[in-house]
């Protein structure tokens, strides 16, 4: 599983990555052995969070911990598939019931303070857009189902030495193909942007002192990127240390930059508003103004704040947690577009909802503006920008990724990468502003749920039906 997802040109294979998991599930499964496999996928797959070692030796153990946390979810999964099947023993209930356990646990994993929107199976097709429009309708965790189906008929095929299941396995994939031949609408204001990237190093980007030099290295990739003659320029996230809306040496510069080049800006900042601090994303206008701000609304556990800080401090970990996060990033409140601008702030487009919320808050267009150069040159780079990937086609829109330390690019909505890049420079592109709403930004997963629903009273039918056949 680990070696199909982003980072290596394995993907097609997760239609088999599968397989040796069933093989091992064969005895009635149980918790410890899918526990062992979750964790194993987890340290492989994820194994970029060790580089914040370098900021901190406490990484270790606070990583391990989370892949422990994380596992509990495949143990789950292993222990209630094992009850099912000690019941339900007929080929056609795992075919449904393994592909919705696998995914409603992938999505469980998904939500709470500790959710991480890495290593979800679907994924691994991000640079296959033929198979991925399925995601703009029952959005991207049908894409996990049908990988797992696909995974499931297969080892059928092997295991009942029929080829019936792989025909079936080969009728489903061809269903995603036909979701790619439905139109999609591109009808929209064209627009010309520009986008930043940048790779400044988090160690020099945590430096006061390299604060001016870090301003005349931005504004002169600015320029270069005014030179394309851009309606839009996007800078990445938090691009100075400090607080670029509240200092008057630091805001003429963009403010003249918009003006001269009669372009909108977008730039990432800290923002530092009544004693709270939050991380922003700014928007002027190509006069000088200020459009207005965004205030990342799903800040980073343990790196933006500390998930139930209260009860730790109350039972005596308070000098401990003002060590590790004396002050926390201040979650904003709404998913509002600036200037039909949605953005999405680094960590918040690994997940659905935030670019689903700017949609339908009027987004016509949606810009990740996202610093990874924590995880400079692991494979946290790919997997984030495949992220964007599925929040293009899921929403139909344009999206923008501007990064430091990671990968910018522009891509299309149907997720295809229409310009991308890692080196220090700009690159531009024509996009479309579009309107409307995909059916899943319209409906979320509640059509998924209820096909799963129909699915599972299905194979408890058939089921009930074998067993009948049996006593007769």
């Amino acid at each position: 599983m680990a070696l199909v997802m982003p980072g290596l040109p394995l993907g097609m294979a997760s239609f088999i990555a599968l397989i040796p998991f069933l093989f091992l599930l064969e005895n009635g499964g149980g918790f410890l052995p899918s526990y062992i496999c979750g964790f194993v996928f987890f340290l492989i797959n994820l194994r970029w969070l060790f580089t914040l070692t370098r900021f901190d030796t406490l990484a270790i153990p606070g990583v391990l911990l989370l892949f422990a946390y994380l596992a509990v979810f495949f143990g789950l999964f292993g222990l209630i598939l094992g009850a099912i099947r000690k019941k339900w023993g007929h080929d056609s209930s795992l075919l449904i019931v393994f592909p919705v356990l696998f995914t409603l646990f992938e999505i469980l994993r998904n939500v709470g303070p500790l959710a991480l929107g890495f290593s979800s199976l679907y994924q691994s097709l991000y640079s296959y857009p033929v198979l991925i429009q399925i995601a703009a309708y029952l959005g991207p965790w049908s894409l996990t189902a049908v990988i797992a189906f696909v995974n499931v008929a297969l080892y059928l095929a092997i295991r009942r030495k029929k080829a019936l299941f792989a025909i079936l396995a080969a009728g489903v994939i061809s269903i995603l193909l036909l979701f790619s031949l439905l139109p999609v609408n591109d009808d929209g204001m064209q627009t010309k942007v520009a986008i930043v990237s940048s790779q400044v190093s988090q160690e020099e980007k945590l430096d006061d002192r390299n604060l001016f030099p870090l301003l005349d290295r931005y504004i002169s990739l600015g320029w270069d990127a005014a030179a394309r003659d851009p309606d839009l320029i996007v800078f990445p996230e938090s691009i100075l240390p400090g607080y670029i809306l509240r200092d008057d040496r630091l805001l003429p510069q963009f403010t003249t930059l918009a003006k001269k080049a009669q372009a909108e800006i977008l730039f990432g900042t800290g923002d530092y508003v009544h004693g709270k601090i939050y991380n922003s994303v700014a928007a002027i206008t190509p006069r000088g103004g200020l459009v207005g701000t965004y205030d990342m609304v799903h800040p980073v556990p343990f790196g933006e704040y500390i998930p139930g800080r209260n009860l730790l401090e109350r039972i005596g970990l308070k000098h401990f947690i003002d060590s590790f996060l004396p002050q926390e990033v201040t979650q904003g409140n709404s998913y509002d577009p600036l200037a039909g601008v949605g953005t999405p702030i680094c960590f918040e487009s690994t997940f659905s909802a935030p670019s689903h919320e700017f949609v339908r808050n009027g987004a016509s267009l949606l810009a990740v503006v996202t610093n990874d150069a924590w995880f400079a040159g692991s494979s946290e780079l790919p997997a984030h920008f495949a992220c964007a990937v599925y929040r293009a086609v899921e929403t139909r829109r344009y999206l923008l990724q501007a990064a430091n330390g990671g990968v910018s690019g522009v891509i299309d909505p149907h997720g295809r990468i229409i310009a991308s890049q890692e080196a220090e420079g700009t690159l531009s592109a024509r996009v479309k502003r579009l309107t409307g709403e995909s059916f899943y930004t319209r409906y979320g997963e509640l059509p998924l749920y209820l096909l799963f629903a129909v699915g599972i009273l299905i194979a408890g039918i058939v089921e009930v039906r074998e067993k009948n056949k049996g006593r007769g």
